[in-house]
């Protein structure tokens, strides 16, 4: 072979590696993680955090994606610890409440699998993973409810996302976010938010 043939094989090689590397290249995954603690603070998915003092029931975040519906709602107790939280993917309701776990209104031990979600034991945490959609919902139980929640996404914000977490591409002013995530309910109260 001619030098100018060993120069063109190489640059071909090369082209063929950089190629091959360049279809094995993964796309970065955005990961959104939206918190909520005992003491009342929301941590959106984009924004700073705010406090909520108040036991009426909010919807934390909601979503649809592939005409399936993800919905986390939750309420307080008086003590600002999570009584009562509702987990909605595809139809089937998940409900944490007095420590236990209820899916589709009933009981259920962990791990539990189902074919739109997984719930099972994360270190002193409990998980539930949808199998439909890169959605994760983590809470940790205390004696008189769950004092952290968090939603993490694994994809983009969607366009009809609302609730506490926020509404996409806008992380939203608290007061609006607490009043248009605010569920009907006319015996429940929502005390002044602390001002940072």
């Amino acid at each position: 072979m001619t030098t100018q043939r060993w120069i063109l094989a190489f640059c071909l090689s090369l082209a063929s590696v950089f190629g091959t590397v360049e279809l094995f290249k993964t796309k970065e995954i955005q990961t959104y993680t939206c918190r909520t603690f005992g003491s009342g603070i929301v941590q959106p998915f984009k924004g700073k955090s705010y406090y909520v003092r108040s036991d009426c029931p909010f919807k934390l975040t909601s979503f649809n994606v592939n005409r399936g519906e993800y919905s986390v709602t939750i309420r307080r107790g008086h003590n600002g610890l999570l009584v009562q939280v509702e987990i909605i993917i595809n139809k089937v309701t998940t409900l944490l409440r007095n420590g236990h776990i209820l899916v589709q209104n009933k009981s259920v031990s962990l791990p539990y699998d189902h074919t739109y979600q997984h719930i099972f034991k994360y270190g002193i945490y409990t998980r539930l993973r949808s199998s439909l959609l890169p959605f994760t919902v983590t809470w940790h139980n205390i004696h008189g409810g769950i004092n952290s929640l968090w939603v993490t996404l694994e994809s983009e914000l969607c366009t009809d996302m609302c609730g506490l977490c926020g509404k996409q591409n806008v992380a939203g002013h608290r007061d609006e976010l607490i009043r248009d995530s605010k569920l009907h309910d006319h015996r429940c109260k929502i005390r002044d938010p602390v001002r940072s």
